[in-house]
Protein backbone atom coordinates (compact mmCIF):
# COMPACT_ATOMS: atom_id res chain seq x y z
CA UNK A 1 0.00 0.00 0.00
CA UNK A 2 2.75 2.41 1.03
CA UNK A 3 4.87 1.56 -2.29
CA UNK A 4 1.21 2.57 -4.09
CA UNK A 5 1.02 5.71 -2.47
CA UNK A 6 4.60 6.46 -2.96
CA UNK A 7 4.26 5.94 -6.79
CA UNK A 8 1.33 8.12 -6.99
CA UNK A 9 2.97 11.16 -5.08
CA UNK A 10 5.55 10.49 -7.57
CA UNK A 11 3.92 10.58 -10.40
CA UNK A 12 1.83 13.58 -9.06
CA UNK A 13 5.57 15.54 -8.36
CA UNK A 14 6.95 14.32 -11.81
CA UNK A 15 3.90 16.01 -13.74
CA UNK A 16 4.11 19.46 -11.75
CA UNK A 17 7.50 19.74 -12.35
CA UNK A 18 7.64 18.70 -15.99
CA UNK A 19 3.82 20.06 -16.85
CA UNK A 20 2.99 16.97 -18.18
CA UNK A 21 0.33 15.03 -18.50
CA UNK A 22 -0.63 11.67 -20.26
CA UNK A 23 -3.54 10.02 -20.88
CA UNK A 24 -3.56 6.18 -21.56
CA UNK A 25 0.35 6.53 -21.26
CA UNK A 26 2.18 6.44 -17.94
CA UNK A 27 4.87 8.39 -20.32
CA UNK A 28 4.07 11.01 -21.49
CA UNK A 29 6.17 12.91 -24.44
CA UNK A 30 4.22 16.16 -24.15
CA UNK A 31 2.83 18.87 -22.13
CA UNK A 32 -0.31 16.40 -23.03
CA UNK A 33 -0.01 13.27 -24.67
CA UNK A 34 -3.31 11.31 -25.34
CA UNK A 35 -2.96 8.03 -26.94
CA UNK A 36 -5.63 5.87 -28.46
CA UNK A 37 -7.54 3.34 -27.46
CA UNK A 38 -6.91 0.91 -30.30
CA UNK A 39 -5.22 0.50 -33.34
CA UNK A 40 -7.99 0.97 -36.44
CA UNK A 41 -8.47 3.79 -38.87
CA UNK A 42 -11.89 3.96 -36.93
CA UNK A 43 -10.97 4.40 -33.58
CA UNK A 44 -10.67 7.94 -32.05
CA UNK A 45 -8.20 8.94 -29.83
CA UNK A 46 -9.88 12.16 -29.00
CA UNK A 47 -13.40 13.63 -28.81
CA UNK A 48 -14.89 16.81 -28.07
CA UNK A 49 -18.56 17.33 -27.78
CA UNK A 50 -20.67 20.43 -26.45
CA UNK A 51 -23.67 20.58 -23.97
CA UNK A 52 -25.82 19.09 -26.42
CA UNK A 53 -23.56 15.89 -27.03
CA UNK A 54 -22.85 17.28 -30.36
CA UNK A 55 -19.37 15.96 -31.51
CA UNK A 56 -17.43 19.33 -32.58
CA UNK A 57 -13.87 17.72 -32.62
CA UNK A 58 -12.56 14.21 -33.43
CA UNK A 59 -9.54 12.61 -33.56
CA UNK A 60 -8.80 9.07 -35.40
CA UNK A 61 -6.31 6.93 -34.77
CA UNK A 62 -5.15 7.47 -38.39
CA UNK A 63 -4.49 11.37 -37.47
CA UNK A 64 -7.48 12.30 -39.64
CA UNK A 65 -8.85 15.23 -37.45
CA UNK A 66 -13.01 16.31 -38.23
CA UNK A 67 -14.50 19.31 -37.11
CA UNK A 68 -18.26 18.97 -37.14
CA UNK A 69 -18.18 15.32 -38.17
CA UNK A 70 -17.78 12.21 -36.15
CA UNK A 71 -16.05 10.04 -39.03
CA UNK A 72 -13.21 12.41 -40.59
CA UNK A 73 -12.51 11.03 -44.08
CA UNK A 74 -8.99 13.26 -44.78
CA UNK A 75 -6.34 14.48 -42.64
CA UNK A 76 -8.78 17.47 -41.59
CA UNK A 77 -12.46 17.26 -42.48
CA UNK A 78 -15.02 19.79 -41.71
CA UNK A 79 -18.70 20.41 -42.54
CA UNK A 80 -18.52 24.04 -41.60
CA UNK A 81 -17.29 27.16 -43.38
CA UNK A 82 -13.19 27.59 -43.30
CA UNK A 83 -12.71 31.28 -43.11
CA UNK A 84 -9.05 33.04 -43.25
CA UNK A 85 -7.95 36.55 -42.49
CA UNK A 86 -4.94 38.59 -42.76
CA UNK A 87 -3.45 36.48 -45.64
CA UNK A 88 -0.77 38.71 -47.90
CA UNK A 89 -1.17 38.63 -52.14
CA UNK A 90 1.86 37.62 -54.18
CA UNK A 91 1.74 38.46 -57.57
CA UNK A 92 4.57 35.61 -58.08
CA UNK A 93 1.79 33.08 -57.46
CA UNK A 94 1.26 30.50 -60.29
CA UNK A 95 -1.70 27.96 -58.22
CA UNK A 96 -5.00 28.70 -57.14
CA UNK A 97 -6.90 26.64 -54.27
CA UNK A 98 -10.01 24.46 -56.27
CA UNK A 99 -12.52 21.57 -54.60
CA UNK A 100 -14.09 18.98 -56.27
CA UNK A 101 -17.56 18.07 -55.99
CA UNK A 102 -17.03 16.52 -52.93
CA UNK A 103 -15.31 18.95 -51.15
CA UNK A 104 -11.53 17.67 -51.54
CA UNK A 105 -9.11 20.62 -51.78
CA UNK A 106 -5.95 20.63 -54.21
CA UNK A 107 -3.74 22.90 -56.20
CA UNK A 108 -4.05 23.69 -59.64
CA UNK A 109 -1.80 26.00 -61.96
CA UNK A 110 -3.19 29.60 -62.97
CA UNK A 111 -2.08 28.80 -66.93
CA UNK A 112 -4.90 25.54 -66.90
CA UNK A 113 -7.61 28.71 -65.83
CA UNK A 114 -6.48 30.25 -69.02
CA UNK A 115 -7.21 29.78 -72.76
CA UNK A 116 -4.32 27.49 -73.77
CA UNK A 117 -3.35 28.20 -77.83
CA UNK A 118 -3.18 24.77 -79.60
CA UNK A 119 -2.29 26.04 -82.93
CA UNK A 120 -2.11 28.66 -84.79
CA UNK A 121 -2.11 32.65 -83.12
CA UNK A 122 1.31 33.45 -84.02
CA UNK A 123 0.08 36.03 -86.49
CA UNK A 124 1.37 34.09 -89.07
CA UNK A 125 0.38 32.89 -92.84
CA UNK A 126 -2.23 29.67 -91.44
CA UNK A 127 -2.58 27.98 -95.36
CA UNK A 128 0.66 28.44 -97.51
CA UNK A 129 -0.59 26.56 -100.42
CA UNK A 130 -3.28 27.68 -102.58
CA UNK A 131 -6.07 25.16 -104.47
CA UNK A 132 -8.47 26.36 -106.96
CA UNK A 133 -11.69 24.96 -107.42
CA UNK A 134 -14.65 25.63 -109.64
CA UNK A 135 -18.73 24.72 -109.72
CA UNK A 136 -21.47 24.80 -112.19
CA UNK A 137 -24.92 23.28 -112.34
CA UNK A 138 -25.59 23.56 -108.49
CA UNK A 139 -22.75 20.78 -108.03
CA UNK A 140 -20.20 22.27 -104.94
CA UNK A 141 -17.05 22.13 -105.02
CA UNK A 142 -14.98 21.70 -102.27
CA UNK A 143 -11.36 21.82 -101.23
CA UNK A 144 -9.24 19.17 -100.28
CA UNK A 145 -7.34 18.46 -97.00
CA UNK A 146 -6.16 22.54 -97.65
CA UNK A 147 -5.85 23.08 -93.79
CA UNK A 148 -5.42 19.85 -91.18
CA UNK A 149 -4.93 20.79 -87.57
CA UNK A 150 -4.71 17.71 -84.53
CA UNK A 151 -4.97 18.21 -81.60
CA UNK A 152 -4.84 16.36 -78.04
CA UNK A 153 -6.82 17.03 -74.88
CA UNK A 154 -5.97 16.01 -71.86
CA UNK A 155 -8.99 16.70 -69.53
CA UNK A 156 -12.49 18.23 -70.59
CA UNK A 157 -11.70 21.75 -72.37
CA UNK A 158 -13.69 24.44 -73.69
CA UNK A 159 -12.32 24.24 -77.59
CA UNK A 160 -12.80 27.75 -79.21
CA UNK A 161 -12.24 27.30 -83.02
CA UNK A 162 -11.35 30.62 -85.19
CA UNK A 163 -10.35 30.74 -89.03
CA UNK A 164 -10.04 33.35 -91.79
CA UNK A 165 -9.95 32.00 -94.63
CA UNK A 166 -9.18 34.41 -97.86
CA UNK A 167 -11.15 33.29 -101.53
CA UNK A 168 -8.98 35.05 -104.47
CA UNK A 169 -9.06 35.05 -108.27
CA UNK A 170 -13.22 34.85 -108.25
CA UNK A 171 -14.00 33.75 -112.35
CA UNK A 172 -16.46 31.88 -114.04
CA UNK A 173 -15.75 28.32 -114.65
CA UNK A 174 -14.44 29.21 -117.66
CA UNK A 175 -11.71 31.59 -116.88
CA UNK A 176 -14.13 34.99 -117.22
CA UNK A 177 -13.79 37.61 -114.96
CA UNK A 178 -17.91 38.65 -115.93
CA UNK A 179 -20.24 37.24 -113.71
CA UNK A 180 -23.10 39.20 -115.61
CA UNK A 181 -25.49 36.41 -115.92
CA UNK A 182 -27.72 37.03 -112.93
CA UNK A 183 -27.32 33.32 -111.40
CA UNK A 184 -26.93 32.87 -107.69
CA UNK A 185 -23.86 31.95 -106.33
CA UNK A 186 -22.26 30.79 -103.00
CA UNK A 187 -18.72 31.05 -101.84
CA UNK A 188 -17.87 29.93 -98.27
CA UNK A 189 -15.77 28.10 -95.40
CA UNK A 190 -16.30 25.02 -93.66
CA UNK A 191 -14.86 23.45 -90.44
CA UNK A 192 -15.22 20.18 -90.22
CA UNK A 193 -14.19 17.18 -88.41
CA UNK A 194 -11.90 14.80 -89.68
CA UNK A 195 -10.35 12.35 -86.65
CA UNK A 196 -12.51 11.70 -83.13
CA UNK A 197 -11.70 10.16 -80.44
CA UNK A 198 -13.75 6.59 -79.47
CA UNK A 199 -17.80 7.54 -78.32
CA UNK A 200 -17.19 10.83 -79.42
CA UNK A 201 -21.27 12.63 -79.86
CA UNK A 202 -19.92 13.44 -83.31
CA UNK A 203 -19.06 12.44 -86.56
CA UNK A 204 -16.29 12.32 -88.85
CA UNK A 205 -16.83 14.97 -91.52
CA UNK A 206 -19.35 16.70 -89.97
CA UNK A 207 -19.86 19.90 -89.73
CA UNK A 208 -18.37 22.03 -86.57
CA UNK A 209 -18.85 25.95 -88.06
CA UNK A 210 -19.70 27.33 -91.28
CA UNK A 211 -19.89 30.58 -92.70
CA UNK A 212 -20.69 32.03 -96.26
CA UNK A 213 -21.64 34.80 -98.92
CA UNK A 214 -24.02 34.23 -101.44
CA UNK A 215 -24.33 36.99 -104.50
CA UNK A 216 -25.65 37.39 -108.08
CA UNK A 217 -24.48 39.68 -110.98
CA UNK A 218 -26.56 41.21 -113.75
CA UNK A 219 -25.85 43.71 -116.55
CA UNK A 220 -22.24 44.75 -116.40
CA UNK A 221 -21.19 44.25 -113.10
CA UNK A 222 -18.17 42.54 -111.74
CA UNK A 223 -16.59 40.48 -109.25
CA UNK A 224 -12.92 41.80 -108.34
CA UNK A 225 -11.09 41.49 -104.80
CA UNK A 226 -10.61 38.88 -102.68
CA UNK A 227 -13.55 37.45 -100.19
CA UNK A 228 -12.14 36.94 -96.44
CA UNK A 229 -14.76 34.07 -94.81
CA UNK A 230 -14.35 33.98 -90.68
CA UNK A 231 -16.04 32.78 -88.45
CA UNK A 232 -15.57 31.54 -85.04
CA UNK A 233 -16.95 28.87 -82.47
CA UNK A 234 -16.58 27.15 -78.75
CA UNK A 235 -17.33 23.46 -78.13
CA UNK A 236 -16.95 21.68 -74.93
CA UNK A 237 -14.71 18.06 -75.64
CA UNK A 238 -13.65 15.83 -73.55
CA UNK A 239 -10.23 14.76 -73.31
CA UNK A 240 -8.95 12.43 -76.54
CA UNK A 241 -7.47 13.23 -79.49
CA UNK A 242 -8.96 14.94 -82.43
CA UNK A 243 -8.38 16.41 -85.64
CA UNK A 244 -10.11 19.31 -87.69
CA UNK A 245 -10.06 20.39 -91.61
CA UNK A 246 -10.39 24.13 -92.29
CA UNK A 247 -12.03 23.73 -96.41
CA UNK A 248 -13.41 26.42 -98.66
CA UNK A 249 -16.51 25.42 -101.25
CA UNK A 250 -18.15 27.41 -104.04
CA UNK A 251 -21.70 26.79 -105.59
CA UNK A 252 -23.18 28.17 -108.70
CA UNK A 253 -26.76 27.76 -108.97
CA UNK A 254 -26.80 27.93 -112.82
CA UNK A 255 -25.61 25.78 -116.16
CA UNK A 256 -23.96 29.19 -118.14
CA UNK A 257 -20.92 30.69 -116.01
CA UNK A 258 -20.19 28.80 -112.93
CA UNK A 259 -17.59 29.94 -110.45
CA UNK A 260 -13.74 29.50 -110.29
CA UNK A 261 -12.17 30.48 -106.92
CA UNK A 262 -8.63 29.95 -105.51
CA UNK A 263 -8.54 29.16 -101.77
CA UNK A 264 -5.40 29.99 -99.20
CA UNK A 265 -1.88 31.15 -99.74
CA UNK A 266 -3.09 34.72 -98.18
CA UNK A 267 -0.93 36.76 -96.02
CA UNK A 268 -4.48 37.54 -94.13
CA UNK A 269 -5.29 33.81 -93.79
CA UNK A 270 -5.36 32.62 -90.06
CA UNK A 271 -6.61 29.34 -87.89
CA UNK A 272 -6.44 29.60 -84.47
CA UNK A 273 -7.92 26.83 -81.85
CA UNK A 274 -7.91 27.76 -78.28
CA UNK A 275 -8.74 25.41 -75.03
CA UNK A 276 -9.42 26.69 -71.61
CA UNK A 277 -9.62 23.82 -68.94
CA UNK A 278 -13.08 22.95 -67.63
CA UNK A 279 -12.03 20.49 -64.41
Amino acid sequence: MNKKIISYIFLIYSNFIFSQVGINTNIPSAALDIVSKGSTYATKALEVNNSSSQELLTVLDNGNVGIGTSNPAAQLHTTGTVRMEGLSTNTNNTKVLTADTSGNLTTRSTSTLLPQVIAGANGLDAVSSAQTISSINNVPAYTNALLVKSFTLSQTSLVTFFYSLGAMNLMSSSGSSAFNDGAAKQIGTNLIWKTLPAGSAFSVNGMICTSAIPFSNTGDNYVSGSFYLSNSCSILLPPGNYSVELQGFINAYDNNKGIRATFGGNNYDRFDITATSAQ
